[in-house]
């Protein structure tokens, strides 16, 4: 299933969910996909679904997203934690640096620093029922990558 790479607009993968592994691809994407150090993060809606369901997956580990919570959050010095609670506690925390945002800019804002952190994007579109069905509609459809 294609899906745009979050961080190089230019760039199509396909996901396999079973492994979790990301190959070249191209065609009409379903999601966004975020190649991090230790294991391929994505969210997407799988067309072939016959129920139609938002997945958030880690690596090899996958959630339907209408049965688990994701926060991201950040520290102090810089670190950022990203959780995703399900029915039985904490089923995944990654923490990770902040994104770099390069040399000062007075115009960096919150836009942003969301488009610089997959993480913090996929926290905010799982905040509530309302974004989860409106980004599922939206993957589920297919968009042409950027």
């Amino acid at each position: 299933m294609p899906l745009q790479d979050y961080d190089q607009h230019g760039r199509t993968w396909a996901l396999d969910p079973r492994t979790g592994l990301l190959s070249p691809a191209s065609g009409r994407c379903h999601g966004f996909a975020h190649v991090a150090d230790q294991a391929a993060a994505a969210l997407y809606a799988d067309p072939s679904d016959v129920e139609p369901t938002l997945w958030l997956q880690y690596g090899r580990r996958r959630w339907d997203c209408a049965t688990v919570t994701a926060h991201q959050s950040a520290g102090p010095n810089g670190t950022r934690r990203f959780t995703v609670e399900g029915a039985h506690g904490t089923a995944l925390e990654l923490l990770y640096p902040a994104p770099d945002p390069g040399p000062f800019d007075p115009t960096y804002d919150w836009i942003d620093a969301e488009a610089d952190d997959f993480f913090l994007w996929a926290a905010g579109r799982l905040t509530d029922t309302a974004s989860r069905t409106t980004v599922l509609a939206h993957f589920r459809s297919g968009f042409l990558p950027a």
